[in-house]
């Protein structure tokens, strides 16, 4: 009973690393994506190379919508390594329950196993009590 309950704890804990590997790669596209952002920024917080009004409006307009890009996306990034972290928190409580249960599993077998040798050796000492009171 114990050793199935163990499986599906078992496959449990496979599936939430899968998704903890998904989590991961998630949060790094968006840490990618802000990064990429923050040098958009950079670009376009550069003097235009032909000093044209419009052209700087323009370069001003754009960068304004950039660094509102920017801010979302770095809340968008702190969001994802918050939920990794959630996920973390519940796969390492899976891991330890896995871990109980194996331990769990592994003292009833040693107690098993340990009964049944002290049974057999009982055995073995009333036999050889049995043969020495026939011997007298």
């Amino acid at each position: 009973m114990l050793k199935r309950y163990l499986t599906l704890q078992q496959d449990s804990l496979s599936r939430l690393g899968e998704e903890r590997q998904r989590l991961r790669e998630q949060a790094e596209r968006e840490e990618q994506r802000a990064l990429r952002l923050q040098g958009v920024l950079g670009e376009l917080a550069r003097p235009p190379a032909q000093p044209h009004p419009l052209l700087w409006q323009n370069q001003q307009q754009m960068g304004q919508q950039v660094r509102r890009l920017f801010e979302h996306q770095v809340q968008q990034s702190a969001l994802a390594r918050l939920e990794l972290e959630r996920h973390e928190a519940v796969l390492r409580h899976q891991f330890g329950r896995v871990k109980g249960l194996e331990q769990l599993i592994s003292r009833r077998e040693e107690g098993v196993r340990l009964r049944e040798e002290l049974g057999v050796q009982r055995q073995l000492d009333e036999l050889a009590t049995q043969r020495f009171l026939r011997r007298e």
